[in-house]
């Protein structure tokens, strides 16, 4: 074992790592659904995954927020990583063990026919709960390529059984919930042991990580108690439309808005890796409001470039790919609107939420995270008001309106919270929201257009974000 804790911090390498780790992620699971739907009797199928959601929507906030504080101050000093996420299994055990077994009883009493789908759904969310502190401790140690083989060991893991019990045959749902729960002790065995082996053997106080990290529980439970709160308000922000067209369009308006937004979502995990490699970068700048303001303009600087032809590529995989893979009713119209036409309003909020990704970060690592659940509570308030406003009258439509809009005020808020807001990357933000306005629309009109446009735009945001790297060069920590 190594006697040394990690690597230097690298945020434009770590985003790349979890970037990649995320997309195959998500491509691997993707695969795993379809096989899945195909194995399974849809009624076996629908009640897995209802199982599955009750234990995750139960654990949204048993994380405590802890592996976020473990990433923000673990830059600090490594060597006390190793204790650092012994002591947070043990807070998180404490909380989650008797959690486990009230919903577990709820939930075997409406379901009494299928006690090891439950018992193993309640393992699945435990084990997921228990992998974050471990990946967290390596993406602060500046090994985040590690966390994100984790995640792809665990994701194969989960697709193979699932292709291999379905070669065989297999139609339980049984077999399959065992797959998905080995791959869940694969990703955690995985990043424990990488842990283990990378952060060596010297190991000092966990007082090295700040205040927080002191004997008492109480200072660490508060300190993780903004990131917590926020894990649980997020999910209601982007299911607030879902609830309003329910209630006034049906379940069809529902359908078709669902699989734009599903697409949509499914690029957010690159600002979401993204920001979880800002984290420990900014983190380990904290205590300096200087550093601080360079890493924030650092980071637009290299976040710009990305963000033009993201939303081209976006435009052109996007909605050809829901006329292959969904019923023609989800692309002509029928359902209240076409789900490419949906995707496309809301693709703009892609680009915004990669701009607004490192003051997310900035908001998070900063002295005052309750700023950080005060972003997400705003964002919840403006969500309801705009749905109440567009997706009565307007169906589907206005619900992807509405949703850009959220978008728009969430980048917004995260500007003027964010610290040290009067050095932002001005012109980086400039080019951003002119590739937002402008690629989109004009695919609709001339799809060389938009690939013109997205050209010249990405060269621009180049040229403007040079001068700030090479102004501040160095290590982009």
């Amino acid at each position: 074992m190594s006697g040394t804790a990690g690597r230097p911090l690298d945020a434009r390498r770590d985003a790349a790592w979890l970037s990649g780790s995320e997309i195959t992620a998500v491509a691997l699971a993707l695969v795993g659904q379809v096989l899945l739907t195909s194995a399974l009797a849809e009624t076996a199928y629908g009640r897995w995954i209802l199982l599955l959601d009750v234990f995750i929507a139960a654990f949204l906030v048993l994380d405590l927020g802890l592996p976020t504080l473990l990433a923000r101050d673990g830059p600090r000093q490594p060597s006390s990583l190793r204790p650092a996420v012994w002591r947070v299994w043990r807070v998180q055990a404490t909380v989650a063990l008797p959690v486990t077994v009230l919903v577990g009883a709820a939930v075997l009493r409406r379901h009494p026919d299928v006690p090891f789908l439950v018992i193993i759904a309640a393992a699945v969310s435990l084990l997921h709960l228990a992998t974050y502190a471990p990946r967290a401790a390596l993406r602060a140690a500046g090994e985040a390529r590690l966390e994100a083989w984790s995640k792809v060991v665990e994701r194969s893991v989960m697709t193979g059984g699932y292709a291999l019990f379905m070669v065989q045959g297999e139609s339980a749902v049984l077999p399959y919930a065992l797959v998905l729960a080995a791959g869940a002790l694969a990703g955690l065995l995985c990043s424990a042991l990488l842990m283990h082996r990378t952060l060596g053997s010297t190991q000092t106080g966990l007082d090295e990580l700040g205040s927080a990290w002191s004997a008492s529980w109480r200072p660490l439970l508060w300190a993780g108690a903004p990131f917590a709160l926020t894990a649980a308000v997020l999910p209601y922000v982007s299911r607030i439309e879902k609830f309003l067209l329910a209630d006034a369009h049906g379940y069809d308006a529902v359908a078709v808005f669902h699989v734009a937004q599903m697409a949509w979502a499914a690029g957010l995990v690159v600002p979401a890796a993204i920001r979880s490699a800002l984290i420990p970068a900014f983190g380990a700048v904290r205590e300096s409001s200087q550093s601080t303001s360079e890493e924030l303009r650092r980071a637009e600087a290299w976040i710009a470039p990305m963000v033009p032809l993201g939303l081209f590529s976006g435009a052109l995989i996007v909605p050809p790919l829901f006329s292959l893979v969904f019923p023609a009713s989800y692309t002509d119209g029928a359902l209240g609107a076409s789900a490419g036409h949906l995707f496309l309003i809301l693709l703009p909020g892609w680009g915004l939420a990669m701009m607004a990704t490192p003051s997310l970060a900035g908001i998070q690592t900063g002295h005052n995270p309750w700023l950080y659940a005060g972003h997400a509570g705003a964002g919840l308030c403006f969500a309801v008001l705009a749905g109440l406003l567009l997706v009565p009258n307007n169906g589907p439509l206005g619900a992807a309106w509405a949703a850009l809009s959220v978008s728009a005020v969430l980048a917004l808020l995260a500007l003027v919270l964010r610290p040290s807001r009067r050095d932002m990357h001005a012109r980086a933000w400039g080019v951003v929201l002119l590739s937002c306005a402008l690629v989109p629309w004009l695919w609709q009109h001339s799809p060389f257009g938009s690939f013109a446009a997205a050209v010249v735009l990405t060269v621009l945001a180049v040229l403007v974000a040079r001068p700030s790297s090479e102004a501040q060069s160095g290590p982009s920590a």
